[in-house]
């Protein structure tokens, strides 16, 4: 005969096992339904074994009367070893609430509770692996059943492979093939495009051999009209040099040499 339901004033869903599916090098949640069967509300706290391998939200709450709720339990990541015994387990510790008491700080009502008006349940944990046989005996049937088909499709349909890779001749052959003529004409050829390019890096060392040459010149002629004007007498006005004032023209032209130099060479060697 079964109890009435004010004897059981808990439901717990699933009521003996907790069932957590790997792979476990992740964290695993699994989820417990529990049901107040009562007119009064009632009041539960979840415990375990193994407090810092779970998290367990909410650990501790209150369920008005004839409404349920969820718990949350989240199994942190761990090795698995499919030989190690678990003896991991859970206490779900429930209690109808007084008439007078404050629901509001759950955890100041439980320390005042007695342990004889708790009501226990136990669950235990059980770690699965994903099964995988079926996938592979399905795998391996319908490697098979491939395999079988295809040897009696090689069997009777000889003629069509023939007739099929024929075909596939035909149409490599009847490929057009590009000639001289069908290239396209704004392609540069490479090898007059180097010698093109030889030629002018050529041309713009000589002319920056040149340039060099007429600096040290300028620079010669500067210190000879410096130490000449300074044997002139003090009172006499200094006149600059046109010579000096031509300088940063050179100085400007190398410049330009330099960077139409450079811009040659990173083409020609990209």
């Amino acid at each position: 005969m079964s109890k009435p339901l004010y004897e059981t004033p808990l439901t717990i869903d699933p009521e003996h096992e907790l069932r957590f599916v790997g792979p476990f090098n992740r964290s695993v949640v699994t989820i417990m339904s529990l049901r107040n069967n009562s007119a009064l509300p009632l009041v539960f706290k979840i415990k375990t074994t193994a407090p810092k391998r779970y998290c367990v939200r909410p650990n501790i709450g209150k369920i008005l009367p004839y409404r349920s709720t969820q718990v949350e339990i989240c199994l942190q990541p761990f090795i698995y070893d499919q030989q190690e015994k678990n003896k991991h387990k859970f206490m779900v510790q429930s209690v109808l609430a007084p008439t007078d008491a404050d629901l509001t700080d759950l955890n100041k009502l439980w320390k005042e509770l007695e342990p004889e008006q708790l009501m226990d349940a136990k669950l235990k944990c059980v770690f699965e692996m994903p099964n995988n046989d079926a996938n592979s005996e399905n795998t391996s049937g319908g490697a098979g059943d491939i395999g079988v088909g295809g040897g009696t499709g090689s069997a009777g349909g000889g003629s069509a492979g023939a007739n099929t890779s024929s075909a596939s001749a035909e149409a490599l052959e009847n490929k057009p093939k590009l000639s001289s003529e069908d290239k396209p004409s704004n392609l540069p050829d490479a090898g007059e495009s180097v010698e093109s390019m030889a030629g002018t890096i050529k041309a713009l060392r000589e002319v920056n051999s040149e340039l060099r040459k007429e600096i040290l010149h300028l620079k010669d002629q500067i210190t000879r009209y410096r130490s000449s004007a300074a044997m002139k007498q003090v009172n006499e006005p200094y006149a600059p040099v046109l010579a000096e004032k031509q300088i940063p023209v050179f100085y400007i032209a190398i410049a330009i040499a330099a960077a139409i130099l450079s811009l040659l060479l990173g083409k020609y060697f990209l």
